[in-house]
């Protein structure tokens, strides 16, 4: 994982954001200022499935906030053609 912080807006909520990139650059873990958003990891397939569904993404951002400052941590990822989001314990990622 590198150390390096990027800011840029937050992908789910548009909001100022910092993220780092995890798994080879093949992610990025954002860590949003939003108090509606929070903190998550994403793929970059997704991203590039999710760019023009912002219906799905306000869906993310409630789990995203509950991740904020706690153990879990919600990945966002693509499983076959779908979009999968689950929060796994900070420890298995």
């Amino acid at each position: 994982m590198s150390n390096t912080k990027f800011s840029e807006s937050c992908y789910l909520c548009n909001s100022d954001s910092n993220y780092i990139k995890t798994d080879n650059e093949k992610r990025r873990h954002y860590l949003c200022s939003n108090e509606s958003c929070g903190e998550y990891e994403i793929s970059l397939s997704a991203m590039e499935h999710l760019i023009d569904n912002n219906d799905f993404k306000s869906q993310l951002l409630p789990l995203a906030k509950r991740c904020k400052g706690t153990d879990g941590l919600l990945q966002i990822s693509v499983r076959g053609t779908a979009i999968e989001a689950k929060v796994r314990p900070r420890s298995e990622v």
